[in-house]
């Protein structure tokens, strides 16, 4: 039987998974492009042999499952990245109604934490098939994985890295203590595109933002000492606003 590999089909960063059907395929694994919660329940259920994952779908797992995460390819944002926005209705006042493709995915936990902590905001999240025109005619607000400068918005990792001046980590590999497949780090590289750096700059001039001509940001895409201080830090986030049951231990393939 294949072993399976589980990715999330919203993933932001597509630079460390461009390869991954082709090395799927001469490899013979089975992969699996799926929600954020099936990759989750799938890797606590034994059924993925390696998983990309959230910090928060990490973080839901380690209560039931000895994972691991493999110190290799991740992606985090600092600063503005153009992955994932909060669009706003024009002339609005108030924020009551959001519109998500899906309330469970992290990225929606990321903009109720900024919600509440940067702007004491509650607001109520519903899920829509909407494209962004049609949810703005009919909601306050909208959080999606895209960029669209025709539309009032802010950008999620840089308010994300404004407000705690840490990283905004979209995603690692995860795999189950001794069930991992073999030479897993290598098998993670090579998803990768050829050459990918480890840190990527981005500049972007953005002439309808009075407040933000000039926005920077960097892409980073290997796990080191600064991305785990940073992963510890996001987890203890996520336990503070009750998205997670504890505090989990972070734990190294290789070296935990």
């Amino acid at each position: 039987m294949k072993q399976k590999i589980y990715i999330p089909s919203n993933f932001p960063f597509i630079d460390i998974i461009a390869n991954i059907e082709n090395i799927c395929k001469i490899r013979n694994f089975e992969l699996i492009k799926t929600s954020e919660k099936i990759c989750i329940e799938h890797t606590l259920s034994n059924r993925s042999a390696l998983s990309l994952l959230s910090p928060l779908g990490y973080g839901l797992g380690v209560k039931n499952a000895d994972f691991r995460i493999v110190p290799t390819k991740i992606a985090a944002f600092v600063g503005y990245s153009s992955k994932s926005s909060m669009f706003f209705k024009q002339g609005l006042k108030n924020i009551e109604k959001i519109a998500v493709n899906d309330t469970e995915i992290y990225l929606v936990k990321i903009a109720q934490i900024l919600l509440s902590e940067r702007y004491d905001i509650e607001a109520k999240f519903e899920k829509t098939e909407l494209k962004l025109p049609d949810i703005l005619k009919n909601y306050d607000s909208a959080i999606l994985y895209e960029h669209n400068h025709s539309y009032h918005s802010i950008d999620i990792s840089e308010d994300w890295f404004e407000t705690y001046e840490i990283p905004l980590i979209a995603g690692l590999w995860v795999v189950r203590n001794e069930e991992e497949p073999i030479d897993v780090i290598e098998l993670t590289e090579s998803f990768a595109i050829n050459g990918l750096e480890e840190e990527i700059d981005i500049n972007h001039y953005d002439s309808s933002n009075i407040e933000h001509h000039h926005r920077e940001g960097k892409i980073l895409t290997q796990w080191n000492d600064e991305i785990k201080n940073s992963f510890e830090q996001t987890l203890e986030l996520l336990y503070y606003h009750r998205l997670l049951p504890e505090i989990p231990s972070v734990k190294i393939y290789g070296i935990d």
